[in-house]
């Protein structure tokens, strides 16, 4: 077999000055490169000189010196404290279930809020209405009961002198119990 060229030798030689074009061209863009190269050779002193005028010295400036900073006001007035409150109440009550969403609702409200505040101020501890309910219960209870099987007159006024006994004791109880945690404590 003789082997035959797949391509006509016309093709080849336009292959050829194609590629010499080509190389052509990336002959001149590399001298013009170079001669650009060569006049920022020139432009070095001139460059290295601008710079040593406007640099800082060292002593001049240390690494982390910042100027003082004023501190920023943020004035925080009360409707940013409502939204903020709502915005958190809105999140929260997104994880809880239906009963307690309802009942977070019910508890949170302004008023119902604003009673709860007022009663946390007062003397109205939560041993001492405790104490004074059950004592209060169970002496009434009693006295009701000896009323009716001795046969005297109930006395209303008892119910709240018990009250205010059971209050005490039910004070007296928590005070007691307060001092001795903080003794075990220490």
């Amino acid at each position: 077999m003789s082997e035959k060229d797949p391509l006509p030798k016309s093709h080849e030689h336009l292959t050829s000055a194609h590629e010499s074009h080509e190389a052509a061209e990336k002959l001149k863009e590399l001298r013009e490169k170079a001669e650009r190269a060569a006049d920022n050779q020139e432009q070095i002193p001139e460059l290295e000189q601008t710079a040593e005028q406007e640099a800082v010295a060292s002593e001049d400036y240390t690494v982390g010196e910042k100027a003082p900073q004023e501190p920023s006001s943020l004035y925080v007035s009360r409707e940013l404290k409502a939204q903020t409150f709502q915005r958190t109440m809105t999140r929260i009550r997104k994880a809880l279930p239906l009963h307690e969403r309802t009942l977070s609702r019910v508890i949170h409200q302004p008023v119902v809020d604003a009673v709860s505040r007022a009663g946390a101020k007062t003397v109205a501890r939560p041993s001492g209405l405790l104490g004074g309910s059950i004592v209060a219960f169970i002496g009434s209870s009693a006295f009701l009961w000896a009323a009716k099987r001795y046969g005297f007159a109930y006395n209303y006024l008892l119910f709240f002198l018990l009250f205010i006994g059971g209050f005490a004791i039910g004070m007296t109880i928590e005070l007691v119990w307060f001092s001795l945690r903080r003794k075990r404590a220490e």
